[in-house]
């Protein structure tokens, strides 16, 4: 159960803070919902049904520092996941950005960003649907490093730069 005032990394919302646990009816049925605030896009608030556990699985606590650090030392080494079919693609990478496990996280963005760099080598570009798994990706993943390093967004990019680049 958690309370508010916490803050938990929620799916493809990414960090949020919990500011309130109501009651809401909708279509006459009343529930308990954790009301979430995503810390990258304060404008949006995210629904949780207290009592619905599939919603609540994605639930889970902020990485630490040293948990932060292991994930972008791991950008280095980690394997890639190509998968050429692009539908099953698009499968695949939807469903693991909705888990929001930042292993999973991280392999799509080394990935994509490798494919894109092969790509680019050629003279062409990366498709836009896969392109906007890597923005969505580089996204969630900064800011929750960045939540656990107390880093600013710079200083994540250049901390991930610095390492994979020694």
């Amino acid at each position: 159960m958690y309370s508010i005032n916490d803050i938990v990394s929620y799916s493809s919302a990414g960090i949020c803070d919990i500011t309130d646990i109501t009651n809401r009816s909708i279509a006459g049925i009343s529930m308990d919902y954790y009301v979430l605030k995503p810390k990258m896009d304060q404008k949006s608030t995210v629904f949780v049904p207290v009592n619905n556990e599939r919603l609540i699985a994605r639930m889970r606590s902020p990485m630490n520092t040293s948990e932060a650090n292991e994930l972008v030392d791991s950008l280095c080494t980690i394997g890639t996941d190509w998968i050429e079919n692009d539908n099953e693609r698009r499968e695949v990478y939807r469903s693991r950005i909705t888990d929001g496990t930042p292993s999973l996280l991280a392999q799509i963005y080394k990935t994509l960003t490798l494919r894109r760099k092969e790509l680019e080598e050629n003279s062409r570009k990366l498709r836009s649907a896969d392109e906007a798994f890597l923005k969505e990706c580089e996204k969630l993943l900064s800011f929750e490093i960045c939540n656990a390093t107390g880093s600013t967004l710079d200083e994540v990019k250049k901390m991930i730069f610095d390492r994979c680049n020694k």
